[in-house]
């Protein structure tokens, strides 16, 4: 079964996920990060690559980027993955494919919105039987 872990209380998204990939590649692990829409995976893809002068965590966005081999980090706005370990959501809904991964993230920021709609996956997951593990930053 799928491991959902929620990260609530997070001051800024963006910054949140640099912390997270960067774990991710460290562990040698692969991960799916799910974006609203063609626009939000640019955002991400330009924040991930600009968040630092002396470092950039390496991605792709979409499945003509995508090397298997080479690539860790997958930036997707539909429901398709090539990485079937961890899928980070950064939408404010629950992707219909999270039960394919072996984890799953969700980062809950201290917006009044994601908060609430936080509360609606949290319940989703939970009443179906899911085991969530919440972190409070």
């Amino acid at each position: 079964m799928t491991e959902i872990i929620f990260y609530t209380g997070v001051n800024d998204e963006l910054p949140f996920l640099i912390k997270l990939s960067e774990k991710t590649l460290k562990m040698h692990r692969k991960a799916c990060i799910a974006t609203r829409d063609a626009v939000h995976s640019k955002t991400v893809s330009e924040y991930l690559w600009a968040h630092d002068p002396t470092k950039f965590i390496p991605h792709c966005v979409g499945p003509e980027e995508m090397n298997s081999e080479l690539t860790a980090l997958e930036l997707r706005h539909d429901e398709t993955s090539l990485h079937l370990d961890i899928l980070i959501n950064l939408t404010q809904k629950t992707p219909g494919q999270f039960s394919s991964f072996h984890r799953l993230v969700e980062i809950i920021t201290k917006h009044k919105a994601s908060i609430e709609m936080g509360r609606q996956r949290f319940k989703w997951y939970r009443d179906r039987g899911y085991d969530i593990k919440v972190h409070k930053m």
